[in-house]
């Protein structure tokens, strides 16, 4: 457990994927079910914890509920890097308090193993030991700036003695003992640095530390004078923002290595991220800006660095002989024995004389380090990459608080109120600056054109206007390079650098939005002149070269938005855009004819990646099937796309898309068309509703029809009984539910499952849940068995089988698990059965845990009645524990919610939430109330059409009747609510009591033959005797009798 905490908690409150969080905890030996394995250890973390809100479920993995702060190891590497910024900008005095605190935190640091870390987070295991050993240097660092060498003496000492070839602690540790006159113990430390270097390296000491021994043997004074560092880094005109990580990856792989490239797109920020990080470090001879962009001839390379550190004319020729020596020598001569770095800008159009250039002077000057920027790797010994890519963008649920944070937004702010006096980020502008930064990917000098555009335009003008982005960003600094002065020039600079085919393949791979792999990619290149066997190695160019981007999945590429409206629009200036875009759709059509099948059977969880993967190409070519006018395709491609859809809650999306394909003129009814027709009513109830004739004529169609395609006549069928044509539906649902194939039927009697159950046939549910369970399980469906399960647990609830309800639920939560989860609404209705049962268990604990995460679901599903809802079942658990006025409090919420608009009508919340009235009357004796919240809680159940439903009401009609004195009634009642459940519910608390109650007032024989006079009715007959009003006309007829 302890792997995974320290996993989670080192993503700072980021979710952590759940195959990362498999490889981290068990990469040696994986256990037979990792997700499994993981949902119960996560299970066994939330019980540690106590609460189920710390660590939550997101898509695709976890999160722990932290901030960096909340994390030591996060904490101390924020206090290591604010310590040695105020060290480089000569404050030791904010340096020292900064870093004492970073010190004393790591070694204070609390309980989990380091060796726990190192396993599960190598990288970040390895980071955090560099930076502690940096930390304990820096600080003793500003403590001898300002005159402390025994308490730098001290530290340095201990530290040497964990790293004994630590060279710039030795060269502190040496200035140290300059400082308290301790000249001989540093000249010994040197010698003994010295013997361990060779022994143990084989190596001499760096420059760094033998000028400290030169300047102790010439007894130039008891601490070595500052030397000054000349550099020709420019001084910021702005502030630098983001890319935090990326300056201390390259402060760490600077301080390992000698030999770092900056890689990124034109536009990344590459060249200010260099400077900062280079402005950030300390070397003794100077640091020196080599800018090769106006450079156009390789031979001038050498050159070019001369003229930068200053050589031109001063060394170029020898004073004895005057004649020209090789550039190469001279610099060699000039940096050897220097502590330099040189920053060579620029360097993808030189790239193999700067790559020759630099591997030269690397070899033989042993104190030079290179920091470069370019658009490809220079591909020599040594090289360490740091890929630069978008700053960080908002998440999709953020608000203005977390959203001004993020690096993208920052950055367009910043600037945009440099034009802009007054310009921030609020509730107003939010939507169009999450539009900019994120249709610009996110890309600083795209942010930073758009933000100069707001000198002239509104911020609504500018977000609208970016449809036409290399016509808007036109305007960059006057001061900046030609080619950086508008978007379409940075991108074309990177296109001009292409060799012919890496060029065909940029531009027709640029009509994929949803990202490229090889397959992609020569589907779109077939009828070129590039031969398919070098596509994969023309991909990797393209990597190489900052055009396209590795992607978080193997085998997956993306290309930047901006670079990929420039190729769609080089293919539309040469005529190829619309085949180009006919050769993506065949190709994700084919995929979608070979993966659809596989979503129900054995292959699911490798057609749910495949087809996640190419969801956003799969609509792209559904969309250019529907602009073509392919009627007969664009429905075809529709309809197979449904049942993804369907398992993942996606019904919006598939009415959309369904109405997309449908509007598409020219298709005559044929039984696909028909059953897409149908389909797509099913999101759209309230339009289905005004369409019921239309609704009757498709139900007569599809059953004149021969054979239904059988998902779609399934999913058609089931849409069709859900709108109120139940005899076409569950005829064609029955037909299929003894068919031969497997899976179909299984779902066919799913379906005729739930509509059993809403008409409170117990036993035909019952039959149906658990063949359709076996066939699903047969089928190697783990959806199906997922989606069962909860229908088994709430028919085992009423068998009075708690435990074998709440296992059913566990399984289909760990089967959800394994292929993403269900759709949201699906979750938040399991989380309800979770919270039923444990409040009919009694433990209180676990409600509340698994209440919080419901809401938690419920608030990220794109409905008002899933926190309604919530809201109504929790203020119901309050009233159970006495808590009136959180109860009210929850009630007012939830009745609020379902004043908004929703797609559905949102009966079956209003039913819920005026039962929950009506008790919070009945608690507070408020009779009338009770009466009126029950009378509206019964018209609402019978829109539902949902017996057990109207159940509920007919328990709360029995407490009022209770409340009433009206025993006789109540137990008739209690009967009445059971018939239409078709089922006695003896575990529901409510129901116990009142019976309890009961049996006490009207004796146990008297009050079974009421409850069975109620069981006894006929569901119709049940319907109308639940009517809460009877019992307010009873009494009217009773006062009239009675006068």
């Amino acid at each position: 457990m302890q792997g995974l905490v320290a996993r989670l908690a080192l993503a700072g409150g980021r979710p952590v994927e759940q195959r990362v969080l498999i490889d981290a905890i068990w990469a040696e030996d994986p256990p037979a079910d990792p997700a499994h394995a993981l949902q119960a250890l996560v299970s066994r973390l939330r019980r540690a914890f106590g609460a189920a809100s710390e660590v939550t479920q997101v898509t695709g993995g976890y999160r722990l509920d932290v901030a960096d702060a909340d994390v030591d190891a996060l904490r101390f590497e924020q206090l290591f890097a604010a310590g040695r910024d105020r060290l480089r900008a000569n404050d030791p005095t904010g340096a020292m308090a900064v870093l004492d605190e970073a010190v004393t935190l790591w070694g204070d640091r609390p309980g989990i193993e380091p060796t726990v870390v190192a396993t599960v987070a190598p990288a970040a295991a390895t980071r955090l030991a560099h930076a502690s050993v940096e930390a304990v240097a820096d600080l003793a660092d500003a403590e001898l700036t300002l005159g402390r060498a025994d308490e730098a003496a001290a530290r340095l000492t201990a530290l040497l003695a964990e790293r004994p070839v630590h060279e710039r602690a030795a060269a502190l540790l040496m200035d140290a003992f300059a400082a308290q006159g301790r000249e001989a113990d540093a000249l010994a430390l040197y010698e003994r640095i010295r013997e361990t270097l060779a022994d143990v390296l084989g190596t001499d000491p760096g420059a760094a530390l033998r000028e400290r021994h030169l300047q102790l043997l010439r007894a130039e004074g008891s601490t070595p004078a500052a030397p000054t560092r000349p550099n020709t880094l420019p001084a910021p005109l702005t502030s630098f923002i983001g890319r935090d990580g990326d300056l201390t990856r390259i402060d760490t792989l600077l301080s390992a290595g000698r030999l770092v490239t900056v890689l990124g797109p034109g536009g990344a920020g590459k060249t200010r991220l260099a400077v900062e990080a280079a402005r950030r470090r300390e070397y003794r001879d100077g640091a020196w800006l080599i800018d090769f962009a106006s450079v156009t001839e390789p031979a001038k390379v050498g050159a070019v660095v001369l003229a930068g550190i200053g050589l031109r004319g001063r060394t170029m020729f020898d004073a004895r002989t005057r004649a020209e020596r090789a550039e190469l020598d001279v610099l060699v001569d000039q940096l050897r024995g220097q502590e330099t770095l040189l920053l060579a800008d620029n360097c993808e159009h030189l790239i193999d004389a700067v790559a020759h250039l630099v591997a030269a002077l690397l070899s033989r000057c042993s104190g030079l380090s290179v920091l470069a920027t370019s658009r490809e790797p220079l591909a020599i010994d040594g090289e360490a990459l740091v890929p630069l890519g978008p700053l960080a963008l908002p998440g999709p649920d953020d608000g203005v608080e977390q959203a001004r944070r993020t690096a993208s937004v920052r950055l367009f702010t910043e600037r945009a109120a440099a034009v802009r006096p007054g310009f921030d980020v609020d509730g107003t502008t939010l939507p169009d600056i999450l539009r900019v930064v994120r249709d610009l990917d996110g890309m600083p000098l795209a942010l930073e054109l758009a933000a100069a555009r707001l000198r002239t335009l509104s911020l609504p003008e500018l977000a609208e206007g970016l449809s036409d982005r290399f016509r808007l960003l036109t305007t960059g600094s006057r001061t900046a390079l030609p080619r950086h002065r508008t978007l379409r020039a940075v991108i074309a600079w990177s296109w001009d650098l292409l060799s012919e085919h890496e060029r065909t393949v940029a531009d027709r791979v640029s009509v994929l939005s949803g990202g490229v792999t090889l397959d992609s990619a020569k589907a779109v290149c077939a009828g070129t002149t590039v031969p398919p066997a070098e596509i994969p190695q023309l991909l990797a160019g393209l990597v190489d070269r900052s055009v396209l981007q590795l992607a978080p999945h193997p085998g997956r590429y993306r290309m930047l938005e901006s670079l990929r409206e420039y190729g769609i629009d080089r293919l539309s200036e040469t005529g190829d855009l619309a085949t180009v875009r006919g050769l993506a759709a065949g190709y994700f059509g084919e995929l979608m004819d070979r993966y659809d099948p596989q979503l129900r059977g054995p292959g699911q969880l490798a057609a749910i990646r495949v087809i996640g993967a190419e969801y956003d190409n799969t609509l792209a070519a559904l969309r250019q099937r529907c602009v073509t006018g392919d009627a007969t395709g664009a429905i075809g491609l529709a309809l197979r796309l449904t049942w993804y859809w369907q398992m993942f809650g996606r019904q919006s999306e598939a009415a959309h898309w369904l109405g997309e394909a449908l509007a598409v003129p020219g298709g005559e009814p044929t039984p696909d068309r028909d059953c897409a027709r149908v389909i797509s009513l099913f999101n759209r109830i309230a339009q289905a509703a005004d369409e019921k004739a239309q609704v009757r004529e498709l139900a007569d169609r599809l059953l004149a029809y021969p054979e239904l395609p059988g998902l779609h006549g399934v999913l058609a069928a089931f849409t069709l009984a859900f709108l109120q044509q139940e005899r076409a539906g569950l005829a064609i649902l029955d037909h299929r539910a003894d068919g031969d194939d497997v899976w179909l039927s299984g779902l066919a009697r799913m379906f005729r499952a739930q509509f059993a159950e809403n008409a409170g046939e117990f036993d035909q549910a019952r039959t149906d849940v658990e063949t359709a369970l076996a066939r699903f399980r047969q089928a190697g469906d783990r959806w199906g068995q997922a989606a069962v399960l909860p229908m088994r647990a709430q028919l085992r609830q009423y068998d009075d089988d708690l435990d074998g309800a709440l296992a059913d639920l566990r399984e289909a939560r760990s089967l959800a698990g394994e292929f993403g989860s269900l759709s949201l609404s699906e979750e938040v209705f399991t989380d309800l059965r979770w919270i039923d049962l444990y409040i009919r268990r009694g433990d209180t604990g676990r409600t509340i845990a698994m209440i919080a995460s419901a809401r938690e679901r419920a608030l990220r599903a794109d409905s008002p009645e899933m926190p309604a809802l919530i809201d109504a079942w929790e203020a119901m658990f309050r009233l159970r524990l006495g808590e009136l006025d959180r109860a009210r409090e929850l009630l007012d919420n939830a009745e609020h919610g379902l004043r908004g608009d929703s797609p559905f009508p949102g009966d079956h919340v209003r039913t819920l939430a005026g039962t929950v009235r009506a008790a919070l009357c009945l608690e507070l004796g408020h009779m009338t109330g009770a009466e009126e919240a029950l009378e509206k809680a019964y018209v609402t159940a019978l829109h539902t059409r949902d017996r057990p439903i109207l159940a509920l009401v007919a328990v709360n009609s029995a407490a009022l009747a209770e409340a009433l004195e009206r025993h006789h009634e109540a137990a008739v009642l209690l009967g009445a609510a059971s018939r239409l459940r078709g089922a006695h519910d003896h575990t529901d608390r409510q129901v116990r009591e009142l019976t309890r109650r009961g049996q006490a007032a009207l004796g146990e024989e008297a009050f079974a033959a009421a409850y069975g006079k109620g069981w006894e009715l006929d569901g119709t007959t049940a319907m109308a005797e639940v009517d809460p009003a009877r019992l307010r006309r009873d009494d009217v007829h009773r006062s009239v009798r009675e006068r």
